[in-house]
């Protein structure tokens, strides 16, 4: 075998090899760029998936405090119409001294207070009834129960009734339109709001 025939023999398998390195190198590239695309879609995955979660778990955040707010400024409105009506209550209670009716009002308020302390007092034990000034000519329409065991004092200042207490000052009734409002108060804020939760959620 001559010489160049040795040579292109050489260079043939030469050739070969490269070309098989080549085929080689070009495979490892292949999986390496298709491994580093499925990794990418996973990350790319996991990014979207982390993202989505984040976003469902702000809006929730979001929803969950607008919903706090739209119940605090319902609660806040509901809490001002009781507001409002308690406040017209405490001022139409100032006008009822000059209704016609006020006597027989004063003289039911003075009958349910005198007989409200009677089983707390000893036997023919006096009693005091405190009015306001400007219920002294009222009275005179007024039958006084016990009116013996009664000393009448115009000395308290309120918008009607009647406050009555044992000559010893141990026992004491409330009955003036003031007392009554404050021990009726709890009911009727918690009547006014129910009444006013309907009113606001069917509107």
């Amino acid at each position: 075998m001559d010489i160049q025939a040795i040579i292109n023999g050489i260079v043939t398998a030469g050739e070969q090899e490269i070309a098989s390195i080549e085929s080689k190198a070009e495979a490892q590239v292949r999986s390496i760029r298709n491994a580093a695309e499925a990794e990418a879609d996973k990350q790319k995955d996991r990014i979207l998936k982390d993202a989505h979660v984040r976003l469902n778990r702000t809006q929730a955040v979001i929803s969950q405090r607008a919903a706090m707010q739209a119940l605090q400024m319902h609660a806040n409105a509901r809490q001002q119409l009781i507001l409002m009506v308690l406040e017209k209550a405490r001022v139409d209670m100032d006008t009822i001294r000059t209704k016609a009716e006020y006597p027989s009002i004063l003289g039911v308020l003075i009958h349910d207070a005198i007989h409200a302390i009677l089983p707390s007092l000893v036997r023919e034990q006096k009693m005091i009834l405190h009015v306001d000034k400007r219920d002294e000519s009222a009275l005179d329409s007024i039958e006084i129960p016990f009116k013996d065991r009664v000393l009448v004092q115009c000395d308290i200042h309120c918008s009607g009734g009647c406050e009555v207490e044992s000559d010893d000052g141990m026992v004491r009734v409330l009955n003036t339109f003031e007392s009554r409002f404050e021990r009726a108060l709890p009911q009727v804020q918690q009547d006014l709001s129910v009444y006013f939760e309907e009113k606001i959620t069917s509107s």
